[in-house]
């Protein structure tokens, strides 16, 4: 009997650049998503305190504002292709190398200053999956891909194991290391498996004779244009938001979990199976039914799982009952709000970005989201010293600015979107 799955449908149908990026997604999701639980706890292994944490996450973000300003010049000049490879490279395979032998402060620093090049091939993979390919299965594209992430979840518990047997740090210094290897076979594998868009190739014929510089300024003039539309003005100001909710969480929860619900670091490979097993229900089950052409109902109930997830915490621990109960249902939350938002987000940033100038806008999109959110590192670091509940305070005031801002952002969405059908 034929499987008539929406999800299993796209990917049968897949083809060009859209099949090459989701089938070597799990070389860099699966790994990225065995060490990112264990990240910030990592470096307290080695011995940051909190400050130093937040302060390398905000200079992090610092230099991701600067590659994001220049990503979009160097993609057209250059093609998205080649330049995929050569930044995937530099801002993964070496990041990977200086976090697996790190052994203080300034191994984090440097590796986050190579690390934030990922914003140069990330805006060639937004144009990769776009450019040259079916608009109307982009929601299940970008499930497919945050899908792939998944396999890591699964065999998350393993990496306890090996925890408890070899404690934190050797461990993490290994999966690095295998990290670094999957990682460069990733993007050398997409290279020769994806050729250079229509728009690329014309983009590269413009750009010729123009530096990277003349280039960037040029597309700060249609950028400014673009934004004065109120629909990509609020989009963007909402993903400004969502990515300063989602640094502070992906920087502090594990910590947070850790010192105030006392969960112990092997314990901490458990929480990727449970989101993994929550994300693949809410893909099976959830994800199918939304389209793009209504975003009200999902964005909402998104948001409002962020902030039960939070609330929970923030309420739990003082009850001193089912504690660890408590962290599993934060837990199962943030995973369903996310599985909704990630690729019900990057739709509708790929909707409402001119198709012409995806690469320059895109590069100023992802800056601006940046210069807001650079700050929030420190901020959350800075308030993780001062008291561990603080900053998931701040990212519950982060996700009810969010839902008030999201009752703009529907109204505008909404009548656009249907006017493409």
């Amino acid at each position: 009997m034929k499987y008539a799955h929406p999800l299993w449908r796209t990917l049968r149908s897949l083809k060009g650049n859209q099949r090459a990026a989701v089938v070597v997604e799990p070389l860099w999701s699966v790994p990225n998503n065995l060490f990112m639980p264990f990240v910030s706890v990592y470096m307290v292994a080695i011995g940051l305190h909190g400050e130093q944490i937040g302060t390398t996450v905000s200079v992090g973000l610092a230099m991701q504002l600067v590659w994001a300003l220049l990503s979009g010049a160097i993609a057209d000049k250059y093609g998205r292709r080649k330049t995929m490879l050569v930044f995937g490279l530099l801002s993964w395979t070496i990041p990977c190398m200086l976090w697996a032998i790190a052994h203080g402060y300034l191994y984090f620093m440097l590796a986050v200053v190579f690390n934030s090049m990922w914003q140069v091939t990330g805006n060639c993979f937004g144009c990769i999956i776009v450019e040259d390919g079916d608009m109307d299965i982009l929601v299940n594209i970008w499930t497919l891909i945050n899908l792939t992430g998944l396999v890591a979840g699964f065999i998350s518990p393993i990496t306890g194991i090996f925890i408890d047997r070899f404690t934190l740090t050797p461990t993490l210094r290994a999966i690095y290391i295998f990290s670094m290897v999957m990682m460069t076979l990733r993007f050398i594998l997409q290279y020769y498996m994806s050729y250079e868009s229509s728009t690329g190739k014309r983009r590269i014929k413009e750009c010729a004779g123009q530096t990277v510089l003349t280039l960037t300024f040029r597309g700060w003039s249609v950028f400014v244009s673009e934004l004065r539309q109120p629909r990509l003005l609020l989009c963007v100001m909402l993903m400004a938001l969502l990515s300063s909710f989602s640094t502070v969480q992906t920087t502090f929860w594990s910590l947070f979990v850790t010192k105030v619900y006392h969960v112990s670091n092997s314990m901490l490979s458990v929480f990727p199976l449970v989101a993994s097993l929550t994300t693949l229900v809410v893909y099976m089950l959830v994800i199918p039914r939304i389209n793009i052409r209504s975003v009200r109902f999902p964005l909402f109930a998104g948001l409002g799982l962020h902030s039960i997830g939070i609330v929970v915490l923030l309420v739990g621990e003082p009850l001193r009952i089912y504690l660890l109960w408590i962290v599993f249902l934060s837990a199962i939350c943030e995973a369903f709000s996310l599985a909704i938002l990630g690729p019900l987000t990057e739709s509708i940033m790929s909707v409402v970005i001119p198709s012409e100038e995806r690469a320059s806008v895109n590069s100023f999109i992802t800056a601006f989201i940046l210069l807001i959110g650079t700050p929030v590192g420190w901020i959350a670091g800075s308030l993780f010293q001062t008291n561990y509940t603080l900053p998931m305070v701040l990212n519950l005031c982060l996700i009810v600015v969010s839902a008030i801002l999201s009752l703009f952002v529907v109204r505008v969405i909404n009548p656009k979107v249907d006017s493409h059908a």
